[in-house]
């Protein structure tokens, strides 16, 4: 089927729209980080290297050790010898650690959250954390490569919670004991939901939760109460209505964005929205790719007919990216954002929407029905946050590495890592605590108590990029074209799921 939106809607044909602004993101960053310095009682170091989002570590390590050559295994070799192998400092016990570098405009906060880290970090074991920043998912996988094959590098990593399964694979991290659960608190301490993305069984986690980023719908109260609307949408109908009447009340305003060009947000709409349906990306038996089902060509669907079938996005955002999407958000040309974190406030400071801003889980009914479907949940977020996992070649350094999760679980890191950056507690009595401190935080509590995790496999990688790529191609054609063809969606899901089931295999 071949569909024209609106012919009285321009579309850019080349280029991405002219908006300037902020890149909400917190885990896999890409902006410039300082040459390592000193912060108090902790050392930052970075590694310089492309900066591609989204690379992970795609092989376990005996397939990544048969197919490397020699010359490349000596250049890896050679490129793992600044970092540290697991040994102790002569002025006293050392761990380093492998983080996320700051996003745009975020290095003064992240400085203020490692900063707190390390130093309850200290207080509790006397010992000094490096914290070795990576600059993208491509420096991390190239980091974690190198580190796997040499057998030396940083002592723990940490990962957010979708690399988890493609991790897990590798076999080059601790599985975590009772005794090692027990040093951190205990694994009934996180909600089961967190956990489902610490290993692919309770008896083969490598991953302690630190914290919580869940996704909401931000949204503009200024708009909603001049259009007459009570409150946010519940339901997939309800945006679409919601935002119609908001273009009506509010002439040259958009009732949504979306930012399909963005590596990173639209995979997460569609992901929820199919979940929703009953799908998944995955069989239940974790052998059989799922990208082409009818649930995940319906959500793209959906998704693409913000535009070209209800017109409540701008026909230029067809290019944008996230950093577009928000700045479009904070300069009040459209109302709702479905992808966002609190850190969407820090963008809007001193913004004409800075007081109008508010934040809502995602509709959770899909468009043209009265309830979820058989199957269907309400994936109002995926898990998002960070984990830590202790390579197996740094066990000697296992204490000092559960010692590092616990202390990022401790009330004042919590409420450092709140007020800095607004990630949320990952454990129940960090979350209760949270509530009582910080009452705003109730919504992004609520949300993060019942997010669900993506599919647990080492082949996540080809899912979320065969979604990713699929999405980022459908909308650069319709940017071109001016026309959805649905024959074009399946080809490239037909393209995706075909690499992502050789992953499985």
């Amino acid at each position: 089927m071949v569909s024209a939106f609106h012919p009285a809607l321009p579309v850019r044909l080349s280029g991405r729209a002219q908006v300037a602004g902020r890149r909400e993101r917190n885990q896999h960053l890409d902006d410039e980080v300082p040459r390592a310095r000193p912060v108090g009682v902790f050392q930052i170091d970075t590694v310089d290297g492309p900066d591609l989002r989204g690379g992970l570590v795609r092989r376990y390590r005996n397939r990544l050790l048969a197919g490397l050559s020699a010359g490349l295994v000596g250049t890896l070799l050679a490129a793992c010898s600044g970092f540290g192998a697991g040994s102790d400092d002569s002025g006293g016990q050392t761990i380093t650690a492998l983080v996320a570098a700051a996003g745009a405009g975020q290095k003064e906060q992240y400085d203020q959250y490692y900063q707190a880290l390390a130093e309850e970090f200290h207080k509790e074991t006397g010992a000094t954390v490096n914290f070795q920043y990576y600059n993208g998912g491509a420096q991390e996988n190239s980091i974690v490569q190198t580190s796997l094959v040499s057998g030396s590098g940083p002592d723990v990593i940490g990962y957010g919670s979708a690399l988890g399964g493609t991790l897990y694979g590798t076999q080059g991290f601790l599985t975590l004991s009772q005794q090692d659960w027990d040093q951190v608190g205990g694994r009934d301490s996180w909600n089961p939901s967190t956990l489902s993305v610490s290993g692919p069984s309770p008896t083969e986690d490598i991953g302690v939760p630190s914290f919580s980023v869940p996704y909401m719908v931000a949204y503009n109260k200024a708009m909603f109460a001049k259009a007459g609307i009570t409150g946010p949408p519940r339901t997939w109908n309800e945006w679409i209505e919601d935002a119609q009447k908001i273009q009506a009340a509010s002439p040259g305003v958009y009732g949504a964005g979306f930012d399909p060009a963005d590596t990173l947000d639209p995979w997460k709409f569609v992901w929820s929205y199919t979940h929703q349906l009953g799908g998944s990306l995955l069989s239940r038996d974790g052998k059989e790719a799922q990208l082409d089902s009818d649930q995940v060509k319906t959500a793209i669907g959906f998704y693409f007919s913000q535009l070209y079938q209800y017109h409540i996005v701008p026909p230029e955002s067809l290019t944008w990216n996230n950093a577009q999407m928000l700045s479009a958000f904070t300069a009040g040309k459209v109302a709702m954002l479905p992808i966002a974190t609190r850190s969407t406030l820090t963008a809007a400071q001193s913004s004409p929407v800075a007081n109008d801003i508010a934040f809502a889980p995602l509709p959770s009914v899909p468009f043209g029905m009265a309830g979820r479907p058989a199957g269907g949940t309400p994936a109002l977020s995926i898990v998002s946050g960070q984990f830590w996992a202790v390579f197996k070649y740094a066990e000697n350094k296992k204490s000092l590495a559960l010692a590092l999760a616990k202390a990022s679980n401790s009330d004042a890191v919590v409420l450092k890592q709140y007020q800095s950056l607004g990630w949320t507690p990952s454990t129940k009595a960090g979350i209760e605590m949270l509530a009582k401190a910080q009452p705003d935080a109730k919504p992004f509590l609520d949300v993060a108590a019942s997010q669900e995790a993506t599919e647990f496999t080492s082949a996540w990688a080809q899912l979320q990029a065969g979604l990713s790529t699929t999405i980022n191609k459908v909308g650069s054609s319709l940017a071109v074209n001016g026309r959805w063809n649905d024959q074009e969606l399946s080809s490239e899901l037909a393209a995706g799921q075909q690499a992502a089931q050789a992953a499985l295999k």
